[in-house]
């Protein structure tokens, strides 16, 4: 799904940038460019960020008691 249509930034962008170390919405924008444009992206795009860290959050605890 596209998040940010003005930057053509999608879920999946927003989830590999968190996998590389983007932590704040701040990040997304210096990387990815989100909210540059017109900012209507902003409350997606760190929904998306929340989620991707929930993800890796509970991967790394699977991992860890395997």
């Amino acid at each position: 799904m596209y998040v940010c249509v003005c930057k053509a930034v999608t879920e999946n962008h927003i989830h590999q940038a968190a996998r590389e170390g983007a932590r704040t919405l701040k990040d997304l924008r210096r990387e990815l460019g989100v909210t540059s444009e017109c900012g209507r992206c902003a409350g997606c795009a760190r929904s998306c960020l929340r989620e991707a860290h929930h993800a890796e959050s509970v991967c790394g605890l699977q991992l860890a008691a395997a």
